[in-house]
């Protein structure tokens, strides 16, 4: 991918949002993703950090007793997006639109939820789609104090943030570079995770999974200290304080236990039983919505929220892992070997369910749902255009119906002899003079070379691959009454009808060319040598004009599909240009110790920015239509 142009000379609409089914896109992002997985597997990079464990000392409240802070997850995509949310964000008091609450002011703690920067962690993606964005608002009121205090930063890394080992993550948020700090703040972590001391009996502890879905043994022995104590230290986190879990992305929208035998649970899940009672809330980012859980009972097992709100696209929030219940449960650790040393303290698990699982239940606050589940819904069917050039700039992912219509192709040409029963040894027939029975010769002898050619049988095993492989994600979006035979052979058999549909297509194509184009030239003897040099040509030309219009308009149906049916929640609209449904969550501690959060919600974010004047921010919202912030969702810990 070239390197992004950086500057005050290019504005947050010039930054468009990442077209992820671009060929350059999809390349560099497996590879990184293979690359950090290898490393990974070889050597964990969070055992290589230092110990003990830093905790972040946050605990002295303002002079009216009060303490303020917030939590963004999910930035750096779009410019418009990260742009609008840095603002609200950073802005000394938030003037909210339509509240009887008329401004929050700006709080001294920021804590990032991870995905910092897409599509895959660099130097260059993390200052033109993250850095620059926050640092360009601070030119004006983001000011390295926050009421007489300097601003303190904590982040823990996503899925994303991994792609380079995390060590683009690192060099802002670990490593300690004092000199020039982000937003000019106190970055005390030294470690992939934190924790944070709060007044009024708070904590903050964010787990980082790395790709493994799990945190690592020291990673766990750090947060073990914490919760009961060992190594001759007493416990930090007394029984009475009150903990916020935030987590790299939901696990709660994953099949209950998360593939965790009984015998032998996650260490997450062994955290979760030593805090039980004092969780209030299991926060996350990861998916690109808002909305929150409430337990039956509060006190004891607290709230589940997903807040990835900070600028990337916008997931789907009517899809069935999203929408299907979610519960609570216990293991038995006594089977485990060796033991766990306190098998009074089960570990919990907490995910998606079927019908029949007990446990304790998770209500899903509809009203709190962000962007509403109908308005979800509703943009499936944008998939059926995602490929087209964007309308507010960027040629979005016309690369992947142009690699779409390069592979039809390649396949048709590859495949090519059987089309000599297009023609009758007697010349040009017209389509309608043939019979079921050309057509079925036409067609078997197409499969047979189409599977014994090597390239051919490449070239289309790439294709039912990557097809089967989008499948793949229906797996969690299924209930587990289903089965779990039902549940694959669906998934994988939408996948193969995906692929199918495909080959059926290309062969479609070929024919129809052939026939159209001899049709057009009168190409009445194929025994000419001129004409079968301008047939192959217009017929290749066509196949490859059709297979990227034909080929795009099938991909995007399927995502279309796959959606409307509640299916996809991951790649649904990974398509499309979400700008729009963008925010993020702001606490306040208050001075009983009690804990209000308010997500901020910016419906419509800005499409065009000006330049501004000095001493200011470096750009300023040019767009009319844009939305106010305002308090999506409101409640108390």
């Amino acid at each position: 991918m070239p390197s992004p142009k950086l500057g005050r000379s290019v504005p947050p609409h010039e930054r468009h949002p990442v077209a992820w089914y671009q060929p350059s896109v999809l390349w560099t992002a497996a590879n990184q993703v293979l690359s950090s997985l290898d490393q990974l597997r070889n050597r964990d990079g969070r055992e290589a950090q230092p110990q003990p464990l830093v905790v972040i000392d946050r605990s002295q409240p303002e002079a009216d007793g009060t303490f303020w802070f917030d939590f963004i997850a999910d930035t750096g995509d779009g410019g418009n997006a990260s742009y609008a949310v840095a603002s609200a964000a950073l802005a000394p008091e938030l003037a909210l639109d339509g509240e009887t609450l008329q401004t929050l002011p700006r709080g001294q703690l920021l804590l990032f939820g991870g995905d910092l920067a897409y599509p895959a962690a660099s130097t260059e993606d993390y200052r033109y789609r993250f850095v620059e964005m926050f640092e360009a608002v601070r030119n004006d009121f983001a000011d390295t104090l926050v009421r007489g205090r300097r601003l303190t930063l904590a982040a823990v890394p996503q899925n994303h943030d991994w792609m380079d080992s995390a060590s683009t993550f690192s060099r802002y948020f670990v490593r300690g570079y004092d000199s020039a700090p982000l937003l000019g703040a106190d970055i005390p972590q030294r470690q992939s995770y934190f924790c944070v001391k709060l007044p009024g009996g708070w904590w903050a502890l964010a787990l980082d999974f790395a790709l493994t879905r799990d945190i690592d043994r020291d990673q766990y022995e750090q947060f073990e200290t914490l919760a009961i104590g060992g190594h001759g230290k007493p416990a930090v986190i007394g029984p009475g304080d009150k903990v916020i879990l935030i987590y790299p992305e939901p696990y709660w929208t994953r099949p209950i236990g998360d593939g965790a035998d009984e015998s032998h649970p996650k260490r997450y899940q062994r955290l979760e039983g030593l805090l039980r009672g004092r969780i209030r809330l299991r926060l996350a980012g990861d998916l690109h919505h808002y909305m929150r859980w409430d337990s039956q009972d509060l006190a004891r097992d607290g709230r589940l929220v997903t807040c990835g709100c900070g600028g990337a696209f916008t997931h789907p929030t009517h899809t069935r892992a999203t929408t299907r219940p979610v519960r609570l449960q216990a293991f038995d650790t006594e089977d485990c070997i060796p033991p766990e040393p306190r098998t009074e303290t089960p570990a919990l698990k907490v995910g998606l369910t079927g019908r029949r699982a007990r446990g304790v239940h998770f209500e899903r606050k509809e009203a709190t749902v962000y962007p509403a589940a109908e308005a979800s819904q509703g943009r499936a069917w944008r998939n059926l255009f995602a490929f087209l050039p964007r309308r507010e700039g960027g040629n979005g992912n016309v690369g992947f119906a142009l690699l779409l219509g390069a592979l039809y192709w390649f396949n048709a040409y590859l495949n090519s002899s059987p089309f000599s029963w297009s023609f009758r040894a007697d010349g040009f027939q017209p389509l309608w003079a043939y019979g079921p029975g050309d057509y079925l010769a036409v067609l078997a002898l197409w499969l047979k070379a189409m599977v014994f050619s090597p390239l051919g049988f490449l070239i289309n095993g790439l294709m039912a691959f990557g097809c089967m492989t989008m499948g793949r994600e229906a797996v969690d979006e299924l209930s587990p009454d289903d089965g779990r035979t039902k549940r694959w052979a669906v998934t994988w058999g939408m996948g193969a009808v995906h692929a199918g549909v495909h080959v059926l297509a290309v062969f479609s194509l070929e024919f129809f060319m052939h026939q159209a184009v001899s049709l057009w030239a009168g190409l009445g003897s194929r025994d000419q040598w001129l004409g079968l040099i301008l047939h192959s040509l217009l017929v290749g030309v066509g196949v490859f004009i059709g297979g990227a219009v034909l080929g795009s308009a099938l991909f995007g149906g399927y995502l279309a599909l796959m959606c409307r049916l509640g299916l996809l929640t991951n790649n649904a609209y990974s398509a499309l240009d979400g700008q729009d449904h963008k925010g993020f969550l702001r606490f306040r501690i208050t001075p009983d110790g009690s804990m209000q959060a308010f997500f901020i919600a910016i419906d419509r974010v800005p499409r065009r920015w000006r330049r501004a004047g000095t001493p200011g921010p470096v750009w300023r919202n040019d767009d009319p239509a844009a939305t106010a912030p305002r308090v999506h969702d409101h409640f108390t810990l």
